[in-house]
């Protein structure tokens, strides 16, 4: 019994093999993506659009194209240094050099099509200016902690170098996407910057480095703070009825423990008071000297405020 599945197997194998070699030796056709890349000068800059990648269809017996789908590190590179003016690349004949130079492709492969056929370069005067940069990443962090304020992005612009009509379209530059759950400790990553312009604009640096601040969360209660009226004219006196308010904030252990009722600033523009018909005002409340967007504001009792304004005797 053993013997004949030993068989049946080699029987099979011998099969696959005459199979791949008579078919391997038949003449088909291979379309294949090759990455564009271009270098150019400092002083060059390209004002149109180029392709990312070639669309690029090769005929060669079986063999010889197997070996060129086993490589995966075939870029044609375009160098346009030695160009002064707008000009026009023959794709079809450069490609198949680029091959036979870097791939040492057997003389039976040959380029069918390059598409596009041809690379149209126009050029323009040569800009540099910062943009800012746009944060792409997301953090979620466990139950019980608290993001605190904003990501810090280093550096928060970085430098872009190229044609004057594209340059000056590029108002910023966002990070790749990122997402990152569970966090329960303070982090810095890396990112990379989504260059869609690779082949027109230069970007440096390339990279920003993005910190964030996880704290445990927690909850704290300020009873008592003042609320004053501001801005109130001379002749006037303002009583705010009733004269103080209690805020629970939430935010991090740290960064709660470093905040006093002193700290608060409760007030209410008497511009908003002499304009009210309700006869109730909300104060604004902020936090002088703190980093305000690191707490939140989950209760304040009372939320409206009621006020008597008095002539003020000579």
């Amino acid at each position: 019994m053993r013997k004949n599945i030993f068989i049946a197997v080699n029987t099979f194998l011998f099969a696959v093999l005459i199979w791949l070699y008579i078919n391997l030796n038949l003449t088909y056709y291979y379309v294949m993506a090759v990455p564009l890349e271009v270098e150019s000068s400092k002083m060059q800059a390209i004002s149109n659009e180029l392709p990312s990648s070639l669309e690029v269809t090769v005929k060669g017996k079986g063999w010889d194209l197997l070996s060129l789908i086993l490589k995966n590190n075939i870029i044609y590179t375009i160098d346009i240094s030695g160009y002064k003016k707008d000009t026009k690349i023959n794709l079809v004949q450069a490609v198949q050099g680029i091959f036979s130079e870097v791939v040492n492709l057997p003389s039976s492969i040959s380029v069918q099509s390059v598409v596009p056929d041809n690379l149209d370069i126009s050029f323009d005067n040569t800009i540099t200016k910062s943009v800012k940069i746009k944060n792409n990443t997301e953090v979620s962090v466990k139950e019980g902690y608290i993001l605190i304020g904003l990501p810090r992005i280093v550096p928060d612009s970085v430098k872009v170098t190229g044609a004057t009509s594209i340059i000056s379209k590029i108002k910023y530059l966002t990070t790749e996407h990122g997402n990152f759950t569970g966090v329960s400790n303070s982090f810095t990553k890396e990112v990379k910057l989504i260059d869609t312009l690779s082949n027109l604009v230069k970007v440096e640096p390339k990279y920003v480095t993005i910190f964030y601040r996880v704290e445990l969360s927690a909850e704290k209660i300020f009873e008592g703070v003042d609320v004053t009226a501001l801005n109130v004219p001379a002749d006037k006196e303002v009583l705010i009825v009733p004269p103080k308010i209690t805020l629970s904030l939430r935010g991090g252990v740290e960064q709660l423990a470093k905040v006093s009722i002193a700290d608060f600033k409760v007030g209410i523009e008497y511009s908003q008071i002499d304009s009210d018909e309700q006869g109730f005002v909300v104060p604004g409340i902020e936090l002088p000297g703190k980093n305000f967007s690191e707490f939140t504001i989950i209760k304040s009792e009372p939320q409206r405020f009621q006020y008597i304004i008095k002539k003020k005797e000579n």
